[in-house]
Parts: structure tokens; C-alpha cells; sequence
């Protein structure tokens, strides 16, 4: 089951919080998008419920741009929150992993710590230099100078697992 994106975000900020770190928008959609590829390309099913965007900057995943983008490039100080009903409350409430299939939630949490581990010291600026890489995604995207252009899962999937086979992350 495919997860809200601003689940997969508010994971992020949360470990970043967690090392007293911040992080800036762009550091989160790559981190998100690294998060779906490596979830597509292990599980064969996508991480978030909407697709990944051809940017100008790399992929972007939109409902995360649009929860965050009131920050600009400043770093994120609060996690994404919806109107829900919880604890016999009605609220705001930040967005969590949360499903019907507990071992699910936490094949994608440890791929989401995983991907913080390995991806999370890096700036947005050299995230996006790792979108941009030949032969990614981003790159063999047709059309991808019109916004909102979808980037195949196929795709994403392909180069997760051709990184895997050669046991090495980008740069």
C-alpha cells in the first residue's frame, strides 16, 4: 500500500531532528525520491500514493513541495500535518507511516533510516547533482523540461536495482 508522501517527509525531518539536524526542501525531495527508488527497486511497489516529477532541479514529488514550500530554502522546522480525528480529537496531526500491515510499515521505515544513513549528510545542491547523474532517471525522462512531466516508475526502478547489482551508491 502506497504511503502519503508527506509520511515519507515528516520520517525524514523526523531522523534529521533525532541528530540535531535541519533540512531544506530540497534536501527532502531528494531524500524522498531516493526513498522511492530504493523501496520500488526492492519491493516492486511504490513508496508514496502520487507519482514522481521531472523538475527543472531533479525529481520532485508535488504534495511535498506544496506542504513545505512556505519555507523556500530555509531549513523545515515543522512537519507536515493534516485535519484527522484522533485520540477522540479533531486537530491538526502530522502525516505518519501508518497502515493495516505492520510488517510493511516497517520495511519502509528501515529503508527510509537506511536511505537517511547513507544519502542524509549530503547538501541539496549534491542530491540534486545525484538526480542528474547519466543515465538516472531524471536524465532519460522525455519532456522533462515541462513541468508536471511524470517519471516512468520503470524507469526508477531499473537504476535502483542497477545500483544495487554494482553495490554502490552515487557519489
Amino acid at each position: 500500500m502506497p504511503y502519503p508522501a508527506k509520511a515519507i517527509a515528516n520520517e525524514f525531518l523526523g531522523l534529521a531532528r533525532n541528530e540535531g539536524k535541519s533540512l531544506t526542501q530540497m534536501q527532502l525531495q531528494k531524500l524522498a525520491y531516493f526513498a522511492y527508488g530504493w523501496y520500488l527497486a526492492i519491493t516492486g511497489k511504490r513508496l508514496v500514493d502520487e507519482r514522481v516529477e521531472a523538475w527543472e532541479w531533479g525529481p520532485v514529488i508535488p504534495s511535498i513541495y506544496k506542504a513545505f514550500k512556505r519555507f523556500g530554502s530555509s531549513p523545515i522546522t515543522e512537519p507536515a500535518a493534516e485535519v484527522m480525528f484522533r485520540e477522540g480529537k479533531v486537530g491538526f496531526f502530522p502525516v505518519r507511516i501508518q497502515s493495516d500491515n505492520p510488517s510493511e510499515d516497517a520495511l519502509a521505515l528501515q529503508i527510509i533510516k537506511r536511505v537517511w544513513d547513507i544519502y542524509g549528510k549530503y547538501s541539496g545542491s549534491a542530491l540534486s547533482n545525484m538526480t542528474h547523474a547519466p543515465d538516472s532517471p531524471w536524465t532519460r525522462t522525455p519532456n522533462r523540461e515541462i513541468k508536471g512531466t511524470d517519471i516512468d516508475d520503470s524507469l526508477i526502478m531499473q537504476y535502483f536495482r542497477n545500483l544495487a547489482s554494482k553495490h554502490e551508491q552515487p557519489a
